[in-house]
């Protein structure tokens, strides 16, 4: 877990005041914190043409809300309509309290070192934690990511087996649970966050808060890599749902080698953080002599 502030610029800020505006113009919102902001930046300059460039921000939000009501997916279709760029994680304020006061990784590390964009009642969220039981929720992600894994590898096998047989339409649905299991898992490891997302795309936006290459897997640069890529995210409720739905041999072949492949860069991210875990725990352990001082808890 990081133990200093993401920084932002003048720009990101006054984006984010205008963002949060709109929010609050819309909903009863306690708190808003920014816990990722994503700067890209593409300058062009050649021989051949007039100097250009291109800045695109994205934006993590996590808004806590007066009611525990989940209104996370109107909260995103709300605003992508005038920010595209921005990823809302939604809840209650006191289901945020409660979380914190288990030892949640996600809410701790995004009260402690995230940004604070907006407060109803004047107060900051620095949260208070212990650094061993943070340890100890770390090495329960790190199960779970097994469990879940292990998930995902068994609906591979399964969408193997329906290809062999035939049931295309069945491959589909299979591998959007290989890829939204795997996703969850990495996020779970990654952050503790217990994402309860099915929409790919969304899963794949989450995770580029701790690593692009999930999403770079998954294109969608071209017309046909994006026509794929809507065959694997639909099958989710058209599978079930629509009366004429088929996937061809074609697609789900081409799927089937496109989704292993993420299985594959999943055990390896998940490796990657596992060592890193590793060695924070250590650092942080040695470093545990060192006096800290959190926020009182009624800063919450």
């Amino acid at each position: 877990m990081r133990t200093d502030s993401i920084k932002l610029t003048g720009a990101q800020q006054r984006d984010l005041e205008e963002i949060s505006r709109i929010l609050c113009g819309q909903y009863q919102i306690e708190k808003i914190i920014c816990f990722g902001a994503l700067n890209l930046k593409i300058a062009k300059e050649t021989c051949f043409m007039e100097a250009e460039g291109e800045l695109k921000n994205t934006y993590y939000l996590l808004v806590m809300t007066t009611e525990n009501t989940r209104i996370e997916y109107a909260m995103q279709d709300f605003i992508i309509k005038q920010f595209p760029e921005v990823f809302i994680i939604a809840h209650g304020l006191q289901t945020v309290i409660d979380a914190i006061h288990k030892n949640d990784r996600f809410f701790v590390n995004a009260g402690l070192n995230g940004q604070l964009i907006y407060t109803s009642d004047g107060f900051t969220m620095i949260p208070e934690f212990e650094r061993k039981r943070i340890d100890q929720a770390y090495l329960k992600d790190c199960e779970a990511f097994e469990q879940i894994y292990s998930l995902a590898s068994g609906f591979l096998e399964c969408a193997f087996d329906c290809y062999e047989k035939g049931f295309y339409n069945n491959v589909a649905f299979l591998l959007h649970q290989v890829v939204e299991q795997a996703c969850r898992g990495l996020i779970r490891l990654y952050t503790g966050y217990h994402s309860d997302i099915h929409n790919l795309s969304r899963l794949l936006d989450l995770c580029n808060c701790f690593s692009t290459e999930p999403a770079k897997l998954f294109r969608r640069h071209f017309a046909e890599e994006k026509r794929l890529f809507r065959v694997l995210a639909g099958s989710y409720t058209e599978a079930r749902y629509r009366d004429n739905y088929k996937v061809i041999d074609h697609d789900a072949d081409e799927l089937c080698t496109l989704v292993k492949a993420f299985l594959d860069l999943t055990l390896e991210l998940s490796s990657i953080e596992s060592h890193r875990g590793a060695a924070r725990t250590t650092e942080e352990r040695k470093a545990a002599v060192m006096d800290y001082s959190p926020a009182l808890s009624a800063s919450l």
